[in-house]
């Protein structure tokens, strides 16, 4: 659709997220509160093209836009298929093979009982990690003087071999970081793109610094040409505004952080979404509630309770540990362009390869010749031929019978079957991911309201809500651009750690207040370096907590002016709902302290829409239900109002996604354009 004229010109915001299929543009404007929503195909080879793209679909003049964020997945993409450039590594004498040592376990989905598994190679070459001299204690201590001159030869060597980016990983640069600065700043001489660990990550576990400083310089490259590349097509249009990127933690960084530590952006694709989620549900009064977006190529799912963003510490991709602040997303290869097939045993398998946005599902009609999760929705007829997705594409049915007919041939039954087991295996993996940050974590999600978003999302949510005892739906307006509108929720954010590995008394938390305001003054000055005016910043104390003489910690939430009552309370509570028990008689020791500290920025407002007068079927379509074929009604949500009400089965069509509502459900819609589905028990 094209942008309202009432919302030209002056000044405009623009979110962006670039998705495995479709590349998703919401323009807002400040002064008339109205936005506009955009689609346009990825482009996996160049993801930048798609963003421009998507601007040029959205018809603005981009001097008139002041702020552009947008959410990527380059990052990522990059680290799982391997795409970065040789990188070199400078470590301590006797800590070469760290990075692949590991730890013990196989951090692999599915391969315990595998006896030809094989761990995924360190995604730098043991012939590319080099040893220097050089000793810092565990307190600190300099025991051993760094080889200088080694590290002279050793720069030399690492750029004849054209090496693009150094990771410096030396050891218990936690404590003291006077060896990697002064190494780093040797390399630098050499090699243009230097990462440094205590830079990276500034907390204890060799292994974890190590590993993240790897994927840190391995993305380097390749994200420093991105953003380049992007910022500098966008100034040769006349751009002069602010760029940012959606950062793993739901904060915005800014070009200059995107560059030097690019691997605060791998879940940068996800984060718009919570954002998005926590903006709606925060104004509909709902605390507890799961995110769940269903793209093209994978699905998120997150856990919100209390209204608080679900945060952790590491995530782990391809067997890599990255331990960055991070929005806590369970992410599974099941999305629209999810590829099924038939193992060699016969069972019906999907994912996570996907036909991504070239060629697609074969229903686009661009080619694909592979069947998906979208195909299996085309055959059952719960995307219909009428429909315009993205604006651009629609959907041809019998290219999907076509495509699905050997799948069902090979198992001897019907297309229709075969497309039922293809839905049903994803509602299936939909709600085992909800299971694991739900149930798994100490949480009935029963007591959770289901948010899907995402292009495919609002297709199958009320079948993974039934699957998990769940029986309020709540689809947001716009869910295939939801990401992109989140992408304009966010705040700049930035955070300081420190490892303390201390016993929790009062002396430690007068200690933790002093590194706290250091930690904050330095946050506040990056900030207003930024040209950012400070007003509004807030910020967050955490602590990972853990009793003594146990290997693994939590991760609290506490503020300035909480006592030694109140933190030891919020340890036992936390530990008690993840572990389901206390050790009273234990001490309790910190680990680390981190400071995150906010600057919040203007959002949209979620507008009320007006009141209805009943909801009517703009056609009437047959499904195939419950083994056999249905009548149902189908409708325009842009012609749903404020207290429509309909029964399912019906399906809800817009420009961005569909939404299929199951027999025993009933849709009434709310006041800021949310649909509200529930289930009648």
């Amino acid at each position: 659709m094209a942008l309202n004229s009432e919302i030209l010109p002056s000044k405009l915001i623009i979110g962006i997220d670039v998705g495995g299929t479709f590349t998703d543009v919401t323009v807002w404007h400040k002064s008339t509160g109205l936005t506009a929503a955009f689609k346009v195909l990825s482009n996996r080879t160049a993801p930048d093209q798609a963003i421009l793209q998507g601007l040029h679909k959205a018809a603005v003049n981009l001097s008139d836009v002041e702020r552009i964020v947008h959410g990527t997945t380059v990052a990522t993409n990059v680290v799982l298929e391997r795409r970065g450039p040789p990188i070199a590594m400078i470590t301590t004498t006797g800590f070469r093979d760290v990075v692949e040592l590991g730890r013990t376990t196989r951090m692999v989905p599915n391969t315990l009982y595998d006896p030809y598994f094989r761990k995924p190679p360190a995604l730098v070459k043991r012939r590319d990690r080099y040893c220097v001299d050089g000793r810092i204690e565990a307190d600190g201590s300099i025991s051993t003087a760094l080889d200088e001159t080694a590290l002279h030869r050793l720069g030399a060597l690492i750029a004849a071999d054209g090496v693009e980016a150094v990771a410096v990983c030396l050891f218990n640069s936690y404590r003291n970081p006077v060896h990697e600065i002064r190494a780093a700043k040797i390399i630098s001489e050499y090699v243009e793109l230097v990462s440094v660990s205590h830079e990276v990550l500034n907390e204890i576990r060799e292994y974890e610094r190590f590993s993240t400083c790897v994927v840190n310089a391995y993305i380097m490259p390749v994200m420093v040409r991105y953003v380049q590349r992007l910022v500098g097509a966008l100034n040769s249009q006349h751009y002069q505004g602010a760029f940012y990127t959606m950062g793993s933690n739901g904060g915005l960084l800014s070009n200059r952080m995107v560059e030097t530590k690019p691997v605060r952006t791998i879940l940068s694709g996800p984060a718009g979404g919570v954002a998005a989620s926590c903006a709606l549900m925060g104004d509909l009064g709902i605390e507890n509630f799961i995110s769940y977006d269903m793209g093209g190529t994978s699905s998120d799912v997150s856990l919100v309770c209390g209204g608080r963003w679900p945060q952790k510490r590491e995530t782990i991709i391809d067997a890599i540990i990255i331990k960055v602040p991070q929005i806590d997303i369970n992410t599974i290869g099941a999305g629209g362009g999810s590829i099924a097939y038939l193992d060699e045993g016969g069972s019906l398998l999907l994912g996570p390869e996907s036909a991504g946005s070239n060629p697609g599902p074969a229903c686009y009609g661009n080619g694909g010749l592979k069947p998906t999760l979208t195909d299996a929705n085309a055959v059952l007829r719960r995307l219909g031929g009428n429909q315009t997705l993205g604006g651009t594409l629609t959907i041809d049915a019998g290219l999907a019978d076509a495509v699905l007919q050997p799948l069902a041939k090979q198992k001897g039954v019907t297309i229709q079957e075969m497309a039922n087991g293809v839905v049903g295996l994803a509602v299936a993996k939909a709600a085992a991911a909800i299971y694991e940050v739900s149930v798994a974590r100490g949480h009935d999600p029963r007591q959770f309201t289901l948010l899907p978003f995402g292009g495919a999302g609002p297709l199958h949510a009320c079948e993974v809500a039934q699957e998990l005892g769940i029986d309020h739906v709540c689809v947001p307006c716009n869910p295939g651009v939801f990401s992109s509108f989140g992408s304009l929720c966010t705040a700049v954010s930035k955070d300081r750690s420190r490892t303390l590995l201390k016993l929790l008394d009062k002396s430690l938390l007068d200690e933790i207040r002093g590194v706290a305001q250091v930690f904050e003054q330095e946050i506040r000055a990056e900030i207003a370096g930024e040209g950012l005016d400070t007003k509004g910043y807030r910020s967050t104390w955490q602590l990972d907590a853990r009793y003594l003489g146990q290997a693994h910690e939590i991760t609290i939430t506490v503020t300035s002016e909480s006592a030694l009552g109140d933190v030891q309370d919020i340890f036992c509570q936390e530990f008690a709902r993840e572990f389901g028990r206390l050790d009273q008689d234990r001490s309790i020791e910190i680990v680390n302290v981190r400071i995150i500290g906010h600057l919040p920025a203007n959002r949209p407002a979620f507008q009320e829409i007006r009141q209805g007068g009943g909801a009517h079927p703009v056609e009437f379509r047959e499904l195939y239900l419950n083994g056999g074929w249905s009548n149902c009604s189908v409708y325009d949500r842009t012609e749903l109002h404020q207290g429509d009400w309909l029964p399912g089965p019906a399906i809800v069509e817009e420009m961005s996604a569909t939404l299929y509502v199951p027999v025993g459900w009933t849709l009434t819609v709310g006041r800021l354009g949310e649909l509200n589905i529930r289930y009648a028990q």
